[in-house]
């Protein structure tokens, strides 16, 4: 302790004596438990009787641990000791959670000793802060602290309870479950939670069922976490039929209700029940997590479960749709015996989702197993190969699709006709279009962004003319692809009529997609005011695609310097971790001598910790 003092004269300085330390010890002992339970709560410093100055350094330290900014919290709070204001009691709650959030032992130890140098150690609730912190990387005094309390409330023991528990000190666990009943302290929902895994570990099912049977007299046996609990504990102890019906009768489950039956009824040998509960949480609003795929994965692999690879290819499937390639990925390794519907799944996820080479390793993959691919195969290899420009291989699967008669796939030729355009072979592209007899949208609008992405803006149009006047009605994507085509060839106001004609002609209502289109058009033309207010009178929220685009406008014709801010200060909203829009402004700020302002934002990205000095320059 007297090391802890001594440390708080290094890091704080000497507290102001001058005015007295004032509590109203009837609100201090009413309100400490709530405030040890409840962290983030504003904490309401009008109850203390200190000067408004204090109550004011109070509020604003309060304010900064509540926004996780702990360092400015301890700088303003060696600043507040300086100025000789003394901090009351809830400044002192306030810089333990912040020392806590920094993790710095000596800090820890300083605000300790000024606790205890301001005759604060008799408060339960800065106990328990205090508790907390140390329990964290130094378990002896944690345990001395506590024992050290003399007026323990429930939010201490249930503090001390779940630390010793979810750190695995069983028996500790025990002896201060003990004590608290010894000590008349009546169980809440926290202890349950605590105490439950607890008989878990250590296989004292007599206890768990008391618990159980107590938590049903109280209203806390409804609360989820509770009955998760229950659930864990009759399967860790052996009694996995008792563990299932109390998971029945769990009326609002989550996805740890269901982690926690499936990997019960796995351990315990109940391999169908298992499976019986991961096909229902494949039909319910949840998607299993890594743990449970691995889980059920290695029971049906380990127990010759290979009747359920049709699952295991359903969860693969509804993992790619969402986009979730890196759980498609765990799963796909987990099918012992691939079938060509889990093969292709797998090469279409690497596909959409970026990852061509992934896609083509995967694709080379199956053909070494001797599997032949299938037409949707096919499709997914070459908008692979599109994206990565591997003509010889799309030549090659040309090749196949035209002997094995594919060729009458809509899908297939206008993969075809995109890999083609791609490469810059926008002749052989055309061909193909022109062979399809009966062309459907996908394939007109293949064709008409291949002559976007080539400048032949005005054959584009001619195309996107000739579908409309074929019957085919206009989609979403060809609109995007359109829309393209004008930004790329300067056709701006071929752009505007038909962005204008997608809702009033063709009841398409415009997306971010339309929006982003048109924000580059304007931009490319140097147009970037203007479409700095289209932007701002756009009616659905711009995403970090469309600020983008209009700051790349900005890079070559732009006026207003304010207006890059706002448009950087945007584009760090929705992507902070993104630095380098802010390379556009420091140029700016150097083509007008603004050297203060560029060496302020410098300092800001240095501070941010994800900046480069080397993106202003380029």
């Amino acid at each position: 302790m007297c090391t802890a003092s001594r440390n708080v004269h290094k890091l704080f300085g000497k507290t102001s004596q001058r005015s007295p330390f004032i509590r109203t010890f009837g609100h201090c002992s009413s309100q400490s438990t709530l405030y040890g339970t409840r962290p983030d709560s504003e904490v309401p410093v009008e109850v203390f009787s200190e000067d408004q100055n204090v109550i004011s350094w109070t509020s604003k330290i309060s304010s900064l641990v509540r926004r996780d900014e702990a360092d400015e919290a301890i700088g303003l709070f060696k600043t507040m000791l300086e100025s000789g204001h003394r901090p009351n009691y809830v400044t002192i709650l306030s810089i333990i959670r912040a020392a806590g959030a920094l993790g710095s032992g000596s800090m820890i130890k300083a605000i300790h000793g000024l606790l205890l140098k301001m005759g604060f150690e008799s408060e339960t609730s800065l106990g328990t802060a205090l508790l907390g912190v140390y329990s964290v990387w130094d378990v002896e005094t944690a345990w001395k602290l506590f024992h050290q309390i003399p007026n323990r409330d429930m939010v201490l023991w249930s503090a001390m309870l779940s630390f010793c528990s979810k750190s695995g000190r069983y028996i500790k666990a025990l002896k201060i479950f003990g004590e608290m009943q010894s000590n008349g302290a009546e169980l809440n929902h926290v202890i349950v939670v605590s105490v439950l895994p607890v008989c878990a570990a250590l296989g004292i099912i007599s206890l768990g069922r008391e618990v159980h049977g107590f938590s049903m007299r109280r209203t806390c046996y409804s609360l989820t976490n509770v009955q998760n609990s229950l659930v864990d504990m009759y399967s860790k102890c052996g009694y996995p039929e008792t563990s299932i019906r109390v998971f029945d009768r769990i009326e609002k489950k989550d996805l740890v209700s269901w982690k926690t039956i499936i990997h019960g009824c796995i351990k315990n040998g109940y391999l169908e029940t298992a499976m019986e509960m991961f096909s229902k949480i494949l039909s319910s609003c949840f998607r299993p997590d890594e743990v449970i795929v691995l889980d059920v994965t290695g029971a049906s692999g380990e127990s010759g479960f290979f009747a359920f690879v049709s699952v295991l290819t359903s969860l693969l499937q509804m993992y790619t749709k969402v986009g979730e390639i890196g759980s498609a990925e765990i799963i796909f390794d987990q099918i012992q015996k691939k079938d060509l519907v889990a093969w292709s799944v797998m090469i279409s996820a690497y596909a959409k989702s970026g990852c061509p080479v992934n896609a083509l390793d995967t694709f080379k993959k199956m053909q070494s197993k001797n599997y032949m691919p299938n037409e949707i195969t096919f499709v997914s290899v070459l908008k692979a190969c599109s994206s990565m420009g591997v003509q010889e291989l799309g030549e090659s699967i040309h090749a196949h699709v035209t002997k094995a008669g594919y060729l009458s796939n809509p899908f297939l030729v206008s993969a075809l006709i995109d890999l083609y355009c791609k490469v810059g072979r926008i002749r052989l592209g055309k061909t193909l279009f022109d062979a399809v007899l009966v062309k459907d949208v996908v394939c007109w609008s293949s064709m008409i962004n291949g002559y976007g992405i080539n400048g032949y803006g005005n054959e584009a149009l001619e195309t996107f003319s000739k579908m409309l006047s074929s019957g085919i009605k206009p989609n979403e994507v060809v609109f995007i692809s359109l829309l393209a085509t004008c930004s790329h060839c300067g056709l701006e106001n071929e752009g505007w009529n038909w962005f204008y004609a997608m809702e009033k002609t063709y009841g398409i209502t415009p997306k971010l997609a339309h929006y982003a289109c048109m924000v580059d058009l304007l931009s490319r033309q140097g147009h970037v005011e203007e479409a700095f207010e289209f932007v701002k009178s756009m009616p659905i929220e711009p995403d970090k695609r469309i600020w983008g685009a209009l700051l790349a406008g900005f890079r070559t014709s732009c006026r207003s310097i304010e207006m890059v801010e706002f448009v950087v200060e945007q584009l760090i909203k929705l992507d902070p971790g993104n630095t380098r829009c802010y390379a556009v402004l420091s140029n700016l700020y150097a083509g007008q001598h603004r050297w203060e302002d560029m060496e302020k934002l410098q300092e800001l990205v240095d501070k941010k910790g994800r900046g480069r000095k080397e993106i202003f320059f380029g």
